[in-house]
């Protein structure tokens, strides 16, 4: 019995086929590739044409390679996708904190929980224009002050109102981000309310690459809107 058992508990491996029986089971089923098209795709079938490359098999070379670059692209498209998903499933939640903070101080709070949280910001700045905002007194909001230092560190911005992301100095980072533990070695830095101009918010991350210059805005333009509401409608 130990022994029956014993052979029972080994390992069956699976017999491996010779040439004769793949013939064999093709011409016992020769629809068989019909069935399953994926194979041709990968099996090389070789013609006689002496030491030049058939015409055939030159097609079917430039095939597969181009099916290949169309599949490569649908999977970058496909990861996209899922990237913007998730990025908006993100924004969502974000707004949902923001709707739902009982005051100004929960607004930054709730701000940086979501960017450190579901978007890998390290490091989160809102700075407000005093004809808007002259309070001091709450943790997460500098008041921008005309002739102040980051004032003049960020003229260019202030005048164009424009998004800027890439590479930051670190006297720059040690403006926005004096508490900071690692300076940011990227930003983001977007206008709150571009026409009336509320402010600026800037996103800092250890991550060089985290922010670049030609990268997409559309969602920090998104973030920015869904902040300047929270902001406005509670000062």
């Amino acid at each position: 019995m130990a022994e029956l058992k014993n052979k029972k508990s080994e390992k069956i491996e699976a017999p491996l086929l010779v040439d004769g029986q793949v013939v064999s089971f093709l011409k016992a089923h020769p629809d068989f590739l019909s069935r399953f098209p994926d194979l041709l795709e990968t099996i090389e079938i070789k013609h006689s044409s002496g030491s030049a490359v058939s015409l055939i098999e030159r097609q079917v070379d430039i095939l597969r390679a181009k099916n290949q670059r169309l599949e490569d692209r649908l999977e970058r498209l496909l990861d996209a996708a899922r990237d913007n998903e998730k990025r908006s499933d993100h924004v969502h939640k974000l707004a949902r904190t923001l709707i739902r903070a009982p005051s100004l101080a929960a607004v930054i709070a709730g701000l940086r929980q979501c960017m450190r949280e579901d978007f890998g910001v390290d490091e989160v700045f809102v700075g407000l224009s005093p004809t808007a905002f002259k309070r001091h007194d709450i943790d997460g909001i500098t008041v921008i002050e005309t002739e102040g230092k980051i004032a003049k560190a960020y003229e260019n911005f202030f005048r164009t109102r424009l998004t800027e992301c890439g590479p930051i100095s670190e006297a720059r980072a040690k403006l926005l981000f004096a508490k900071a533990e690692n300076m940011p070695q990227s930003a983001a830095i977007v206008p709150l309310e571009k026409e009336k101009n509320l402010g600026m918010l800037a996103l800092g991350s250890k991550d060089p690459e985290r922010f670049q210059p030609r990268q997409g805005k559309l969602f920090l333009d998104l973030t920015a809107e869904l902040i300047s509401a929270a902001v406005r409608a509670r000062i």
